[in-house]
């Protein structure tokens, strides 16, 4: 390392080697780094717009590698997104689709301009995207491809649930072990193991294999853990995948996920006084979080650079002791602001600081709160308080 390398930061250093790596791979024209966006524009040999590397989640994943593994996975990515796309046709194309299940902002933030893959929604702040799988990769499903395949998004993710259904009938009829309290699915590319929470009845069967219901987590995109569930304590298994989650580099979810009354896979959300209901609530308040930190990031800086005058409403949580977290967003007078949904509202006056809180369906319902559109996790426009009227009583209701 040279002098200068010791006040340059990480990130610029690991930015300076991909762009050097990608300026030198066959069939790359010019590579552009977009210091904002931590990621390198790469410009292909008889395409008419750029690829984007996006590199902070390689960055993490290679923390404790070598200079020469950290060189090495960014040749093999940049050489992937080099290579010549593939104009496969429907019928070529179609058995290689598979869904994935993804955070609910995967995707979202881009250059202007960029139209991101086909998604739906799936569970409490993920989606459901397609792939196509590669051997050495998977290509998410943009609506061109699908334009190109004269095809409907739905029928896309029709044909992609019908591939995953086999790989599900594929992984039921394996040996499970017996007597163990977790079982790891490490997904090494070609298993979809994550997949396979969105496919109906794969948990209950999995269940009747083991004996009884089970508690599934995801904690990153190739990992699934499996456990019977707790008669009692759930705390342990709650904090396992908590430090997975924070930890990992492609997180996921730390939410636990069982079989519905229908046999769809669902959030795990035991009521009020059971023993679960704590660490349950937990973790979807962390996934919560999560997500809107990073939309509100994103959304704030995309609002100052176009000009728009609008606050983006952080969303808050609060834990008492003994009881359990409640997210909070916080609606202030006067200020033109978008809301996450939250359990509960505080309104806060700019000059005498916080008034009363009031709960998220009360204020919906007496405010008449509408969701923007196109956001996801969803935000809610407002800009004054509601009328004196409905302040008092949202204020009475919640004395």
């Amino acid at each position: 390392m040279g002098l200068l390398d010791r006040f340059v930061s990480p990130r610029r250093r690991f930015a300076a080697l991909a762009l050097r790596v990608a300026r030198s791979t066959p069939g790359v024209e010019r590579a552009v780094h977009r210091p904002e966006d931590f990621a390198i524009s790469i410009y292909r040999t008889g395409t008419a717009g750029p690829a984007h590397l996006y590199l902070a989640n390689i960055f993490r994943e290679t923390a404790d590698a070598t200079p020469a593994e950290r060189r090495d996975r960014l040749a093999k990515l940049v050489r992937i997104m080099a290579a010549p796309p593939q104009r496969e046709d429907w019928d070529t194309v179609r058995p290689k689709l598979r869904p994935v299940l993804r955070p609910v902002t995967f995707g979202s933030a881009g250059p202007p301009g960029m139209r991101p893959p086909i998604s739906r929604g799936a569970l409490p702040y993920l989606k459901e995207l397609v792939v196509v799988d590669q051997p050495d990769a998977m290509a998410y499903v943009v609506p061109d491809r699908v334009d190109e395949w004269g095809v409907s998004a739905d029928e896309v993710f029709a044909t992609a649930r019908g591939n995953l259904a086999e790989i599900a009938r594929r992984s039921l009829d394996r040996s499970w072990p017996e007597g163990q309290p977790l079982i790891s699915m490490l997904d090494d590319g070609d298993g979809y193991f994550t997949s396979l929470l969105l496919v109906p009845g794969w948990l209950a069967e999995v269940g009747d294999r083991l004996g009884g219901p089970v508690l599934a987590f995801a904690p990153d995109n190739n990992t699934l853990l499996l456990c019977p569930m707790p008669r009692t304590d759930a705390e342990p298994f709650y904090n396992l995948v908590d430090q997975h989650f924070k930890e990992a580099p492609r997180s996921l979810s730390p939410v636990g996920y069982i079989a519905g009354e229908d046999g769809r896979t669902t959030a795990y959300a035991p009521p009020v006084g059971h023993p679960h209901h704590v660490p349950a609530r937990r973790a979807a308040t962390l996934l919560a979080l999560t997500e809107y930190h990073g939309q509100t990031n994103w959304l704030s800086e995309q609002y100052a650079q176009a000009g728009v005058e609008v606050h983006v409403g952080g969303l808050l949580a609060a834990e008492p002791p003994g009881g359990p977290p409640e997210t909070i967003a916080v609606w202030t007078a006067g200020v033109s602001t978008l809301l996450p949904r939250a359990d509960s509202v505080a309104f806060v006056d700019p000059e005498e600081g916080p008034q009363f809180r009031a709960s998220w369906d009360a204020v919906a319902v007496l405010a008449g709160l509408e969701p923007e559109p196109l956001l996801s996790p969803s935000r809610y426009r407002v800009d004054d308080w509601p009328s004196p009227e409905v302040v008092a009583e949202l204020r009475e209701q919640n004395s």
